[in-house]
């Protein structure tokens, strides 16, 4: 029934349509906002159409022919942005090649599509979903491994050594962590550090 349609706020509607622009998926921005994919397309003609100052809360649902290429327009300049702001962004991964290329993309799913991210920088998204699977795969394993020989450490020191100490341990064994990732791990392995108060007598 039209006369249960919901009102949005104008300064909601703002939010949804400049975030819109800056992501790929429009689906999934209506879905974080409860809205309808039909509902942010049309918020967005009218901001484009209308400019900001004079975006309406109710807006046009049909376009004239003039508006109609203005708006196309606008769609377009907007993708040529979002790739040249992508391009820019990859430079260094892409002179580093395939691998580093990935580890961009995958960086940047939040953000941008990963079908529009490999189809701007040029690479094979099958390619990339394999890569992603195995690379995710690895990454677990050896987070694992890295886990184990910290929990061993620990033991072996009593349950005294800190993120510090257990962080140049591992280093002397050749693994390349911060003290910061160290103590994430310890957290999520729930080892706190167990020191013995001296009592001070006066």
């Amino acid at each position: 029934m039209k006369g249960n349609k919901k009102d949005y706020p104008r300064d909601f509607k703002l939010k949804v349509v400049k975030l819109s622009f800056e992501k790929a998926k429009l689906q999934d921005i209506a879905r974080k906002f409860n809205i309808t994919y039909e509902t942010l397309l049309h918020w967005r003609k009218n901001y484009i159409i209308n400019g900001e100052e004079n975006f309406s809360v109710v807006g046009k649902t049909k376009l004239t022919v003039r508006e109609k290429k203005i708006y196309d327009l606008e769609i377009k300049i907007k993708k040529l942005d979002t790739e040249f702001k992508i391009l820019k962004e990859a430079a260094d991964y892409l002179q580093k090649g395939y691998p580093y290329i990935f580890q961009y993309i995958a960086k940047n799913e939040q953000n941008h599509s990963s079908y529009m991210m490999c189809k701007i920088l040029g690479v094979n998204l099958g390619s990339y979903n394999k890569w992603k699977n195995e690379y995710v795969s690895e990454r677990q394993k050896w987070k694992m491994m890295v886990k184990q020989e910290i929990v061993s450490i620990f033991t072996a020191s009593q349950k005294r050594y800190g993120s510090k100490r257990i962080t140049a341990e591992l280093q002397r064994s050749g693994y390349q962590l911060s003290s910061s990732t160290v103590l994430i791990y310890m957290r999520e392995l729930n080892l706190r550090v167990s020191v013995k108060k001296c009592k001070i007598r006066t």
